[in-house]
């Protein structure tokens, strides 16, 4: 008799079968609809193209009749970047530091007395530089080849460069000739102050090490895209 009542408990508890002829039940169930169904009633736009700088470099490589035409066209490919122009900005503020730092200790090295002259004659011109390459980026934006634009310079900027490639010759000849004969005591007459013959050393030295990299990179690349043209 327990158990009978117990089962009669559990029957009772228990939640009633699912029947299909309660009202609301939809006996025929409809298929998911398909893909061309889902993109008719919800367009899917199409992913966004992305033109790699390998990509560009490959088909440079293809376009290319020699190594020479390919040379030509893998450096206008870097120049006309927008990493190019980014690091174009990025690199504005050191000529306004050589400004600020030649200007501070001006009269601070009498073991070199064109070092501060060569820091702020440098950070001008090279602001002036940077601003006339953004403002040719500016303006070749919207045009067509603008890649091949940005990479052509007019007589101002080829003027420019000169007189900067000069001016940094002789900045060479006056930071590393005192490296070794200058003094942090003001009292002495090879006197120079620390800050600005270190900050004038280290940015010169870096000009270099960054023309290295620089180098090292574009050669890599460029010999990648080309063993991977021939393969292809």
């Amino acid at each position: 008799m327990a158990s009978t009542s117990k089962k009669e408990l559990e029957d009772e508890s228990a939640p009633p079968p699912y029947s299909s002829s309660e009202p609301g039940y939809q006996q025929d169930v409809e298929a998911p609809p398909n893909y061309e169904q889902t993109s008719q009633h919800f367009p899917l736009d199409p992913p966004p193209t992305y033109d790699s700088l390998y990509g560009r470099m490959k088909s440079a490589r293809a376009e290319s009749h020699g190594n020479v035409e390919f040379a030509k066209k893998f450096c206008t490919i870097i120049i006309g970047t927008i990493g190019c122009t980014i690091m174009l900005g990025v690199i504005m503020a050191v000529p306004v530091a050589m400004i600020i730092i030649g200007a501070l200790y001006k009269n601070d090295c009498k073991a070199e007395n064109y070092i501060p002259i060569y820091l702020i004659v440098a950070g001008s011109f090279g602001i002036l530089k940077n601003l006339s390459s953004l403002l040719q980026r500016c303006m070749n934006k919207d045009k067509e080849n603008s890649e091949e634009q940005n990479a052509k310079t007019n007589p101002f900027d080829s003027t420019l460069n000169c007189f900067l490639f000069a001016w940094f010759i002789a900045g060479n000849v006056w930071i590393y000739r005192t490296y070794n004969h200058w003094s942090p005591d003001p009292s002495v007459g090879n006197y120079c102050h620390p800050t600005l013959y270190y900050f004038a050393f280290w940015v010169t030295t870096a000009t270099y090490i960054l023309l290295g990299t620089i180098c090292c990179c574009t050669c890599c690349l460029g010999i990648g895209v080309a063993i991977f043209g021939k393969g292809q």
